[in-house]
């Protein structure tokens, strides 16, 4: 197969599938797809265990629901009305209206494409009309033995893996209500306001895992609600009194459920959890972008903390202890700072780690920078490692020189020169473990023959015994955006679900990938799973500032049996819905099985 990416050729596919599908091979030429490491040696720059506050230990007791109950309550007609999502107001419900995406039921491809990277289940997940509003998606998939979880802003649902039938769909807070009380003064939005989940599936366990975040409204004295826009605001003018002088203050917690079994349909253990220690700190602010990981022993939360000023704490929990819906003893570390590296520590990423680490292992964490300025590059990456996370916890941090890196600008679109794409910068979106590897991949910014620099995706895989990068690469195109990568490992394989838009592109989602054998610091294969269809316009011009919010990261989970990837990504349909209206919001999503053929 052919090496130039730059050369997107169209092949027809067989007329069983509904959209036109085109195979796109990695970029060749300006170090795109190609290891490119001028000025890079790989080697560590700095160890230290001066790189957070902690561990300080707390313990949070359990609570437990039923699927089945959930379900049973919904056929009697008592759920929640529908209400906004990532964006929440206290404003009357919302009355979206329009046409629904038509659902695109579950094949299975026998189809002789070109390239080893082959699509062999597919279909609908969750879409925007579906969740009560929604920006963004925040999608996840978790794949067992014979369910499936699409979670995602502000829902769950539970998918029959193979057929694709929907098990059970209901509203995301119902899954923690025995461990949130309502608070003095009531929930702002009638119920609490649960949002950007994560989802796990334990393969050593045969669980599954969720987390979320709760955000908490305060409410000022005059009794207007104190939003999570406001508490952002705050903390970046380093504004004490917005928080200081409510009367309820805004508070967050962790989330985090486990199943019971193996299967999702039955009983979960849930616990609420704040992000700090409790000496002192009464978790004042925002609890935001949480992250779910896990070892042999523990279960690893990670956020970004918005208050008077920006905080990043991680809390180590003991699976046994969850899985088997007893009172769990946590682990908290605050202040999260790699000194050494060339920007913000941000979005710290625990990786998926199902059968090493533990008690008697080491765990892994990785964050790239937070560019300040946004437009000065930065070339480091930051790994973490936590040992006895049970007992006696230590976390170091240890700086990594990679080839630089700049944040994105957003991507553009066809049909609109005034409404873009978040790219949402050069955060990585997670970290998975395969063999003594860590894999992980954020967005960058790279400029073409054109002169327009656009999104592209640079991926790494980091030796943890020398703890130096072995090999990475950048990918892209020209004329077009690259973004939201999230990787999966396992085996010689190695896939990333990612999305792409530009001037000729409307906002799809694409897969990529290489195995062990492959050049090194290249992707073999691409492939485009669902192309999208209209130009994605969800919030006036007003709100939005122009920049629609997107993601804000997409799903990779290994199928404990085949050694499949499932994957889930956002795309943008063809929807009948006004631009005018200000409810418009506009994305389906595509959940698809990937492997490479032997």
């Amino acid at each position: 197969m052919s090496d130039d990416h730059s050369d997107h050729t169209e092949r027809d596919v067989n007329d069983r599938w509904p959209i036109e599908r085109r195979r796109l091979l990695q970029a060749a030429g300006a170090g795109f797809g190609s290891l490119s490491f001028a000025g890079f040696s790989g080697e560590v720059v700095s160890a230290k265990t001066g790189c957070a506050d902690g561990p300080f230990e707390a313990t949070y007791e359990a609570g437990s629901v039923n699927i089945g109950r959930i379900r049973a309550d919904q056929a009697k007609g008592e759920n929640p009305g529908s209400m906004q999502a990532a964006s929440p107001s206290d404003e009357d419900e919302l009355d979206v209206s329009g046409e629904q995406p038509p659902r695109k039921n579950a094949q299975e491809s026998n189809i002789d494409q070109e390239g080893p990277l082959t699509i062999r289940t597919e279909y609908d997940g969750v879409n925007s009309l579906e969740t009560r509003g929604g920006v963004p998606s925040d999608s996840q998939v978790a794949a067992g033995d014979g369910q499936l979880l699409h979670v995602l802003n502000r829902n769950i649902a539970i998918y029959n893996k193979q057929s694709g039938k929907r098990e059970q769909f209901f509203p995301l807070e119902r899954l923690w209500e025995p461990v949130i009380p309502e608070p003095e003064g009531g929930f702002v939005l009638g119920v609490p306001f649960v949002f950007d989940p994560r989802a796990r599936y334990d393969r050593n366990e045969d669980r599954y895992m969720i987390c979320a975040t709760q955000f908490q409204f305060g409410l000022a004295d005059d009794g207007s609600a104190i939003n999570r826009e406001d508490v952002e605001e705050a903390t970046q003018e380093s504004d004490e009194e917005v928080l200081a002088t409510a009367s309820r203050p805004p508070r967050g917690w962790f989330l985090v459920a486990v199943s019971a079994s193996s299967n999702p349909n039955g009983t979960w253990y849930v616990y609420r959890i704040p992000p700090e220690d409790a000496t002192g700190v009464d978790n004042v602010g925002l609890v935001d972008y949480p992250t779910l990981g896990f070892d042999r022993n523990a279960i690893y939360l990670t956020q970004n903390f918005f208050s008077a000023e920006l905080d990043v704490t991680m809390v180590t929990l003991d699976k046994a202890a969850m899985y088997a819906g007893e009172d769990v003893t946590a682990y908290h570390f605050n202040g999260m700072n790699d000194s050494d590296s060339d920007g913000i520590t941000f979005t710290v990423q625990p990786a998926q780690q199902p059968f090493s680490g533990g008690s008697d292992g080491t765990y892994h964490l990785v964050n790239s920078d937070f560019p300040d300025p946004v437009t000065d590059p930065t070339g480091t990456l930051t790994l973490w490692e936590l040992t006895d996370p049970l007992n006696d916890p230590s976390l170091e941090c240890f700086t990594l020189n990679v080839d630089p890196y700049m944040y994105p600008l957003p991507a553009r679109q066809p049909e609109t020169d005034s409404s873009f794409i978040d790219t949402l910068g050069t955060r990585v979106m997670n970290a998975d473990f395969n063999d003594g590897s860590l894999w992980t991949a954020h967005s960058t910014s790279i400029e073409w023959n054109d002169g327009r620099p656009v999104a592209a995706i640079r991926w790494y895989e980091i030796d943890v015994v020398s703890r130096s990068v072995v090999q990475s690469g950048t990918y892209g195109a020209p004329n077009a955006s690259y973004f939201m990568p999230t990787i999966g490992s396992e085996g010689d394989s190695t896939i990333i679900v990612h999305n792409v838009s530009g001037p000729e592109t409307f906002p799809r989602m694409d897969v990529a990938g290489r195995t062990t054998d492959h050049t090194e610091g290249r992707l073999e294969d691409s492939i485009i799973v669902e192309e999208g269809k209209s130009k994605y316009v969800a919030l006036p011009n007003e709100i939005s500032g122009g920049v629609e919010r997107w993601g804000d990261y997409n799903g990779v989970s290994v199928d404990p049996s085949s050694g499949r990837f499932w994957t889930v990504s956002q795309y943008s349909p063809d929807i009948d819905i006004p631009e005018s209206d200000p409810e418009r919001d506009p994305y389906a999503t595509r959940i698809a099985e990937i492997h490479f053929d032997d």
